[in-house]
């Protein structure tokens, strides 16, 4: 492992889960020297990745949110997303939240949300949270148009919990449910995630046909469930977004 990649791994222990660290434990869970551990947090601090809270103690740094702000701007996902997204939630038939989502180390993220004017329930999603591949629309639609060997090494890492969500316990049976999610114009799931909650996604695809993210709207199961018409407007809000993401940003991967 290069040295700069031992620097990030130190980065990368930083989670919702765990926000702070010292040197001492993330030398442990590295399994480095305190000496060596100590010289990467100074070079992360440095350049601002990293801050210290109090004697010993660090969380991410303001680098991070400059970042952010520049990925923001320049990243062409965010950038042509947000205004679909915008445009998706504007008066819409009964309460959203609209969702982009993204393919991150074989988790999704969500890295951009929006929600019609009168919307006022919250959802598991949020931005920059990582979820899990095999729970919810958005996730399950990337997970069925992943390339194979990813699929096949994600089954042999994750095949209990995989067997536990009900996406099958054996490889035939995980591709088997995987084809039928594709076959699927818009994927629907009902509760996955939060209880009363529909949601519908569609995939983002490279130009190889992979992908790597998902649109989404989210809406309450008792609105969902009122009327056809409702249905269908919701169904085409989210056909439509998914068209102009594909148009605008798919040539990028």
């Amino acid at each position: 492992m290069k040295a700069s990649d031992k620097v990030l791994s130190v980065l990368q222990l930083f989670s919702s889960e765990r926000p702070e660290w010292t040197v001492d434990a993330a030398a442990g869970e590295l399994g480095l020297a305190q000496s060596t551990a100590y010289e990467y947090f100074r070079t992360l601090s440095r350049s601002g990745l990293i801050a210290s809270t109090r004697v010993g103690r660090y969380v991410l740094g303001p680098a991070i949110i400059e970042l952010d702000r520049i990925a923001r701007r320049s990243d062409p996902v965010l950038v042509e997303g947000g205004a679909v997204l915008e445009s998706m939630v504007q008066k819409p038939p009964v309460q959203v939240v609209g969702l982009l989502c993204r393919l991150y180390r074989m988790k999704v993220m969500c890295v951009d949300q929006r929600a019609s004017k009168d919307a006022n329930f919250a959802i598991s999603y949020e931005r920059g949270r990582l979820m899990p591949l095999f729970r919810g629309a958005a996730s399950k639609v990337i997970l069925a148009n992943i390339e194979r060997r990813r699929m096949r090494r994600f089954f042999e890492e994750n095949a209990a919990d995989i067997a536990l969500n009900s996406l099958g316990g054996s490889w035939p049976e995980f591709r088997l449910t995987l084809r039928r999610i594709r076959s699927h114009q818009v994927y629907v799931t009902r509760g996955e995630l939060d209880a009363g909650r529909v949601g519908l996604s569609i995939p983002l695809l490279t130009v190889a046909g992979e992908s790597f993210g998902s649109v989404s709207l989210v809406a309450a199961e008792k609105d969902y469930e009122r009327s056809e018409k409702i249905r269908a407007e919701l169904f085409s809000r989210l056909i439509n977004a998914a068209s102009k993401l594909s148009v605008r940003v798919a040539s990028n991967y």
